[in-house]
Formats: structure tokens, C-alpha cells, sequence
């Protein structure tokens, strides 16, 4: 499908960009062939195909949410659990497994 120069002054408007004569001729080709690419797209015919968003059927996996203690992986190992047991104790305010912070927004 031929692009003629006009077309592609009227998409240099409506982008507010200009080409130079080289680039237009470029672009008109390169649209043409584009536009060519899709007409025959067009002809195939789909419709024995089921409609789909995505190529590949992909599904997310989401875990429940839930509170939990973010040290409790490391109460396993006793090193860690020391060690998250020694930060907890420390920190100024705390409830439980959790330490409170100021907000910093």
C-alpha cells in the first residue's frame, strides 16, 4: 500500500515534528510496507481460532496473604534465631515480632 508525501505532511501536523526529503521518502516506504504487512494479516483467516489476550496461556499464582512475623523464617537456624532475638530485644518499640518505625511519608 502506497503512503503518498501528503499523508505523511499531514502525520508531520499532527506530531508537530518535521522530516527532512530523504526521511519522508524513507518513511513512506517504510509505512507502505507496514501497512502492506497488515492488509495481509487481514486476510488470514481466524476464525476457527479461539480469542485470546496472549500468545502463550499463562496463569498468576498468588499466595495467600497473610500477617506473619518477617523473622520467623530465620527462628530455623538457631544463629539466626539468636540474632533476630537479639534485634527484636533491642529495638526501642516493638509488639511482638514487629518493630515499629517512624512513617516516613
Amino acid at each position: 500500500m502506497a503512503i503518498s508525501k501528503d499523508e505523511i505532511e499531514h502525520l508531520e501536523d499532527l506530531a508537530r515534528v518535521e522530516f527532512g526529503r530523504k526521511e519522508t521518502d524513507k518513511l513512506a516506504k517504510d509505512l507502505g510496507e507496514i501497512l502492506g504487512y497488515v492488509g495481509e494479516l487481514k486476510e488470514v483467516d481466524v476464525s476457527d481460532m479461539p480469542e485470546m489476550t496472549h500468545s502463550v496461556d499463562l496463569k498468576n499464582v498468588f499466595r495467600k496473604d497473610s500477617a506473619e512475623s518477617p523473622l520467623r523464617g530465620a527462628a530455623e537456624l538457631n544463629k539466626q534465631s539468636e540474632l533476630a532475638g537479639d534485634l527484636i530485644n533491642a529495638f526501642p518499640d516493638k509488639k511482638g515480632d514487629y518493630l515499629k518505625v517512624k512513617s516516613i511519608l
